[in-house]
């Protein structure tokens, strides 16, 4: 069985954030990450043990080309989840959860005061949302339901399919870039 491919570490960790440990649900895991040499493709291993149960956890993913290493943080960071591809670990409507984070992350880190912070957060939700705009076909107005092959993305987007639309997408990231706080390189 071929492992999911994995564009950049910063994708890892969305992903791993996204599934929490089986045994108890949560989401504590100190995760080491390694290369697995013996294997071809090459592959990244990542390892820890759940806080809460103790259980041991393991995800293998294939590395693609140009696979690159977390993002730095700062005013316009470099985070970006994937090439012009769409992830084939996410979903869009994981992807939109992505953003919603930052946004709340942003949120927080602007009530503490915390620019760079916060401008680091609302960049990663302009790319999650990039990373939703990978999943919409030149040729319509909205991502096909059929790109949303996960439960939580598949509930993401029933709850509401039109923020999934080209013109919202737009009008979101746009939102986003206008709030970025100014932060001095």
């Amino acid at each position: 069985m071929p492992l999911p491919p994995l564009r950049t570490r910063d994708e890892a960790d969305v992903y791993l954030d996204l599934h929490p440990c089986p045994r108890c649900g949560s989401m504590e895991t100190a995760w080491r990450d390694e290369p697995v040499s013996d294997r071809s493709p090459p592959v990244h291993r990542y390892a820890g043990v759940c806080a809460d149960c103790g259980e041991d956890r393991e995800f293998l993913f294939e590395l693609t080309d140009g696979a690159s290493g977390p993002a730095e943080p700062g005013p316009r960071p470099k985070t970006r989840f994937g090439g012009p591809q769409p992830s084939q670990l996410l979903d869009p409507g994981e992807w939109m959860l992505v953003a919603e984070w930052g946004v709340d992350a942003w949120s927080a880190a602007d009530a503490r005061g915390d620019d760079v912070g916060a401008a680091d957060s609302l960049w990663t939700a302009v790319a999650a949302v990039e990373e939703v705009f990978k999943f919409l076909p030149a040729d319509l107005d909205a991502v096909p339901e059929s790109a949303f092959w996960s439960v939580r993305g598949r509930t993401v987007y029933h709850r509401e399919p039109g923020r999934f639309r080209r013109r919202r997408l737009h009008v979101l990231r746009d939102l986003y870039l206008n709030r970025v706080p100014w932060v001095p390189s």
